[in-house]
C-alpha cells in the first residue's frame, strides 16, 4: 500500500511543471462524494507501545474509506472545500514481553474519522487533455479517534477504550477530469498526519480514493440557434456550436453550419476567401481561452471543408477573450448569471471579405 500511494503521489507531482491556470467559473458551488482504500501508518511495535511492556505485535491496517465534500470556487484558480472523511480502522494484537518471551494479551481496534477545511489549487493539463486538471489541497482536519483494547488491562487503567478529538494537518494531491459541463471525476491521494489518541498510538492516515463532483453553479444554459449576417460576416453563438469549454461540434452546431453551406460553397476562389475567427468570454486565463478559440475555429474550418468549401480559400484564427462585445454590462453578475450574460462573447465569426487568399494571409499576419 505504501509503495502504491507513494508512486501515485510522485507521478502526479511530476505533471505540475507544465500546468497552467484552470478555467472554472467564479463564485460557484459544487458537491461530491468519494470512495477508496485507506491505511493507518505508524501502528507497529517499533514505534508504538501501549504500555512500557505491552506493545503492538501485528496489525491489519487497511480498510475501506470514503467521504463527501462541499466546495466553493472562489475564482478560476482557487477553491475551498469542507469535507467529511471516514479514514478507516485498524485491528491489531497486543503483546506482552517477559524474560525474552512474547505473549498475546488481547485484540484491539482503532478507527478514525474527521471533518476538514482545505484550500484547493487547480491547474489544467491541456497538453494531455482540455478536460484534465491537477490539483492540490491543504488545511486542517478535526479528527475523532476511537479505540478499544481487549484482553489484558491493568487494574484501574482507563486506556481500555475511549474517544479523542483533536486537530491534524491534511494534505491531498489529485487529478480531476471533466466529464461534461456539470460533472467531473477525481482520483486523489490524501494524507492526514498525527491522529491523536489518549494512548501512544497516534497514527497517520493515507487514503487513495475515486470521487465524483457535481457543480451546482454550472447549469446548462440553452442558447437559441441564431445566425447573424453583417456585411459578408456570419456570427454564430459558440454555445450553439459547442458545449461549454469543449471544441467538438454539437448536433445543433452542425445544423447551423449546414445552413451556411449553400452560400459558402459557391464562393469563387479567384474573387473571395473565407476566414473563421473564434472568440471566447473572459472566464478563465488568457492562454486557456486563446487555445480554446483556436481549436474551435479550426474545428469549424475542418467541418466546412469536409462539406465542400474549397480548402484553398479558407483559413482560421483565434482571438481568445481579446474582443468581447458585452462591454461592462455583466460586471455585477456571478455564477450562472454571468455565464449567460457573456454568451454573446462566445462566438465564431465567418468572414467573406478578401479578394483572394493572399489578401487573407496579409491580413492575418498584420493582425
Amino acid at each position: 500500500m505504501k509503495k502504491t500511494t507513494l508512486a501515485l503521489a510522485i507521478a502526479v507531482a511530476t505533471l505540475t511543471a507544465t500546468a497552467a491556470n484552470a478555467a472554472y467559473e467564479d463564485n460557484t458551488f459544487y458537491v461530491g462524494a468519494k470512495l477508496g482504500w485507506s491505511e493507518l501508518y505508524r501502528l507497529d511495535a517499533s514505534k508504538v507501545r501501549v504500555y512500557d511492556d505491552v506493545g503492538i505485535k501485528t496489525s491489519n491496517r487497511s480498510n475501506v474509506a470514503g467521504g463527501a465534500f462541499l466546495g466553493f470556487q472562489a475564482n478560476p484558480y482557487l477553491a475551498f472545500e469542507l469535507g467529511y472523511d471516514w479514514l478507516g480502522s485498524a485491528k491489531y494484537k497486543r503483546s506482552y514481553s517477559n524474560a525474552g518471551h512474547s505473549y498475546n494479551v488481547g485484540n484491539s481496534k482503532l478507527s478514525a474519522q474527521g471533518v476538514s477545511l482545505t484550500g484547493k489549487l487547480s491547474y489544467p493539463l491541456s497538453f494531455i487533455s482540455d478536460d484534465l486538471d491537477i490539483y492540490g489541497r491543504a488545511g486542517g482536519m478535526v479528527t475523532i479517534a476511537k479505540w478499544k483494547n481487549g484482553g489484558y488491562i491493568r487494574a484501574n487503567d482507563k486506556l481500555d477504550h475511549g474517544t479523542k478529538t483533536d486537530v491534524s494537518p491534511v494534505y491531498a494531491l489529485g487529478l480531476d477530469y471533466r466529464l461534461n459541463e456539470d460533472f467531473s471525476t477525481r482520483l486523489e491521494y490524501q494524507y492526514v498526519q498525527h491522529i491523536h489518541t489518549k494512548t501512544n498510538a497516534s497514527p497517520d492516515a493515507g487514503t487513495v480514493s475515486l470521487g465524483i463532483t457535481y457543480r451546482l453553479g454550472s447549469p446548462s444554459v440553452a442558447a437559441p440557434v441564431e445566425i447573424k449576417t453583417e456585411v459578408n460576416r456570419y456570427v454564430l453563438n459558440e454555445d450553439v456550436l459547442f458545449a461549454y469549454a469543449k471544441a467538438d461540434l454539437k448536433a445543433e452546431g452542425r445544423q447551423a453550419l449546414d445552413n451556411l453551406l449553400t452560400a459558402l460553397v459557391k464562393i469563387n476562389p479567384t474573387q473571395s476567401a473565407i476566414v473563421v475567427i473564434g472568440h471566447t468570454d473572459r472566464i478563465g486565463s488568457e492562454s486557456y481561452n486563446q487555445k480554446l478559440s483556436e481549436r474551435r475555429a479550426h474545428t469549424v474550418l475542418n467541418y466546412l471543408v469536409q462539406k465542400g468549401v474549397p480548402a484553398e480559400i479558407i483559413s482560421s484564427r483565434g482571438m481568445g477573450k481579446a474582443q468581447p462585445v458585452t462591454g461592462n454590462k455583466c460586471n455585477a453578475l456571478r455564477g450562472a448569471d454571468l455565464k449567460a450574460c457573456l454568451a454573446p462573447d462566445r462566438r465564431v465569426e465567418i468572414e467573406v471579405k478578401a479578394r483572394n487568399v493572399q489578401e487573407v494571409q496579409v491580413i492575418d499576419q498584420t493582425n
